[in-house]
């Protein structure tokens, strides 16, 4: 055991990392897609939209994980 207290569940490391990951990403878009001028699709979309579309499907996936471990815990939600 560390002198800070109990060490952090596996659960809470994996949501810290994923959400780290989110901010990356959401964050530091590839802004050369906007400048690129040629537009290739991804499933029927502009790769910037899917782009977005993707980024925000994975925080919200990241968002109901971290509730749900939180919930499997015994955590209150707010």
């Amino acid at each position: 055991m560390s002198a800070g207290g109990a060490p952090v569940p596996l659960r809470e490391r994996i949501v810290r990392i994923w959400f780290l990951i989110d901010a990356i990403v959401a964050l530091a878009p590839p802004l050369y897609w906007a400048a690129d001028g040629e537009v290739t699709p991804i499933l029927g979309l502009p790769a910037a939209l899917f782009y977005f579309v993707a980024v925000s499907a994975c925080i919200s996936a990241s968002v109901v994980f971290a509730y749900w471990s939180g919930a499997r815990g015994g955590e209150q939600a707010a």
